[in-house]
């Protein structure tokens, strides 16, 4: 039977999708072979349907794509999330750990540190088995930025050897050496200030707040001052001074 070609174009969507039945299927081919025009229209429809399903496979293709884009930014987030949290442990860590053991914040008691000292005149400790400072590693003590003195070994107890431009001698004169004793690991010694002249004046010292207790080679520490210092005093909270040593 030839079936009009309004009825068969009806059909070539179903054709073309291959869900029509046998029978409707072979009428469609019957007229394609006889029809040029039907022909035409097939060819163009199935070009269309083909495009169609090529952008449509595309599209899948893009999701799926834009898909794993998502899920590569969301581990990376998470792993950045996790390296930025291990760096700010790490951190609070070594902080907390120098918090502890490091930082110089509790206070020693001034009942807790024995005091001495000893003044030497620096003209009578200058060593003179050898000046030749030429090509000495020591460090130079000068007395100001525009001091160009000649530069004079001098022999300090209880500190050792020091390298003292001549102006600096002339200028200060004295060196006192301090020595505090304490069975805490001393860490700093905070200088306060003072009317009186030739007083050294401290408002703390300081230790930390874990594992404090020095040991035998911790339990002494000099400190030196280059100049006449007859009296050493602390000077407490309520501004009242204790005497810790004196001559």
């Amino acid at each position: 039977m030839n079936y009009p070609c309004g009825i068969i174009e009806d059909l070539l969507p179903l054709y073309i999708d291959d869900v029509c039945n046998e029978e409707s299927k072979q009428a469609v081919q019957n007229h394609l072979t006889e029809c040029e025009k039907c022909r035409n229209c097939y060819e163009a429809m199935k070009s269309t349907d083909g495009v169609t399903e090529k952008r449509k496979s595309n599209s899948e293709d893009n999701i799926i794509a834009n898909s794993l884009k998502n899920v590569k930014k969301r581990i990376n987030r998470k792993i950045r999330n996790v390296v930025l949290c291990a760096t700010a442990a790490v951190l609070i860590v070594m902080y907390v750990f120098s918090l502890l053991f490091n930082i110089p914040i509790k206070n020693i008691s001034p009942a807790d540190i024995s005091v001495t000292a000893h003044v030497y005149p620096l003209s009578e400790i200058i060593d003179n088995s050898t000046n030749d400072v030429t090509n000495s590693d020591m460090v130079t003590i000068f007395s100001d930025e525009n001091d160009r003195s000649e530069r004079i070994k001098v022999n300090i107890p209880g500190i050792g050897m020091v390298v003292l431009t001549k102006d600096t001698i002339e200028k200060c004169q004295y060196a006192t050496v301090i020595s505090f004793c304490s069975e805490y690991f001393i860490k700093a010694v905070e200088i306060g200030s003072g009317t009186e002249d030739n007083t050294m004046y401290i408002s703390a010292f300081k230790t930390t707040l874990l594992n404090n207790k020095a040991q035998d080679y911790q339990q002494q520490m000099h400190s030196l001052d280059l100049q006449e210092i007859n009296r050493i005093v602390f000077v407490n909270s309520d501004g009242t001074e204790t005497v810790l040593w004196g001559r």
